[in-house]
């Protein structure tokens, strides 16, 4: 993005304003000590926002906003792709940047921004990033008025979050965890819905209209995640003012682990059962029937919203204080990394599979669609 110099916001020069999540089985007490023991933050004054219950974490990141839009700091999300989201809503809200020290499962959106995953070395680069004024504009992406940062989406999400949660309970709260219950969800037996897709191509195209039968309609708005996928998308992602869509048609169960594999291994682009397109502007509703209210699954994040689902890119950029330049540590792709990028994978194209410990709890759904019966 290419912002004008007028909506650059002032670099923060206050308090330290750290967003905690509400973990299950984290060791909030260790995670303070460890951060409070990195000495380049013992010299800043840092205000710890960590909520009473998990459902508190919008809420807290309003207040962080706002405390920190008043006393000229930084508000800082430390965790995973729905707590960076909740503070980014914020943050975006009230004008001020934000940071962030990713300490998700998959972390799409720190990777995407090159940020360290290690909580010590974050916090570190955060504070150069500060001395050196170092702040960069991110496209932000909004699903009916709500802000995601890496992907939104429609289709199997409230079944299969149901299994996940199923699992994290049994197994632990884990990547491998995530991974086999993606995978098995995968291999689950699914029945497709129409949609119909109203979309614009770029910024003051005439809008086309079409209808797909497909599982699951994926919104990336994450270079990172759909270039990992094999998709072309990703470039103009990456060159803003765009999202990347991607449509799963119903198939079987052998097709679906061919599917897999060719997402985990780089290949989407190439898979039949897929369409992929880039726009700017995309309305979605069902083509058969008009339920009150769909389930959306985004960043981690899940909410009831009423057809048509109007996607956007935001007019405004979120400022996110961090290094220059941009530098993304990825492993080179072979077997064992291939295995371990079916989870990435199952987060990607199957929704709700990522970071979504800060989640509220999910609504009722006895159709185990995604839609609130009429």
């Amino acid at each position: 993005m290419t912002p004008s110099d007028s909506s650059i916001p002032t670099m923060p020069r206050g308090p330290i304003h750290l967003v905690v999540p509400k973990r299950p089985g984290a060791d909030f007490d260790l995670l303070r000590a460890k951060l409070e023991g990195v000495s380049a933050l013992q010299s800043h004054d840092v205000v710890w926002h960590v909520p009473r219950e998990r459902a508190d974490i919008v809420q807290l990141a309003h207040d962080a906003a706002e405390a920190a839009r008043q006393d000229g700091g930084l508000v800082v999300a430390a965790g995973g792709d729905g707590t960076i989201n909740a503070v980014a809503a914020a943050a975006l809200r009230a004008g001020v940047p934000m940071g962030v020290l990713p300490m998700g499962t998959f972390n799409y959106f720190a990777r995407e921004h090159g940020l360290a995953l290690d909580p010590e070395v974050a916090v570190q680069d955060l504070l150069k990033a500060l001395d050196f004024g170092d702040m960069r504009p991110v496209q932000v992406g909004f699903v009916n008025q709500r802000l995601f940062l890496v992907n939104a989406s429609v289709g199997l999400y409230p079944k299969l979050l149901a299994e996940r949660e199923k699992a994290s309970r049994r197994f632990g709260r884990s990547r491998m965890v995530a991974v086999a219950s993606a995978v098995w969800s995968m291999f689950r037996p699914s029945a497709g819905r129409r949609w119909r897709v109203v979309m614009k191509t770029h910024q003051g195209a005439q809008s086309s209209q079409e209808e797909h039968l497909v599982t699951t309609l994926f919104v990336g708005n994450n270079p990172l995640q759909l270039d990992r996928m094999g998709l072309a998308e990703a470039k103009l992602v990456a060159d803003g003012g765009m999202l990347g869509v991607v449509m799963l048609q119903p198939q079987g169960r052998w097709a679906v682990a061919r599917t897999v594999w060719n997402a985990a291994t780089g290949q989407l682009g190439k898979d039949s059962a897929v369409v992929s397109l880039a726009c700017s502007e995309l309305a979605v509703s069902p083509a058969s029937w008009r339920p009150p209210q769909v389930k959306v699954a985004f960043d981690g994040e899940r909410e009831w919203m009423a057809p048509p689902l109007q996607f956007s890119i935001g007019a405004r950029p979120l400022w996110l204080v961090a290094p220059s330049p941009l530098v993304r540590d990825e492993p080179p792709l072979t077997a064992a990394t291939a295995v371990t990028s079916l989870a990435a994978v199952a987060a990607a194209i199957v929704p709700g599979l990522g970071d979504s410990d800060e989640a509220p709890a999910p609504a009722s759904d006895p159709e185990g669609q995604g839609l609130l019966p009429a």
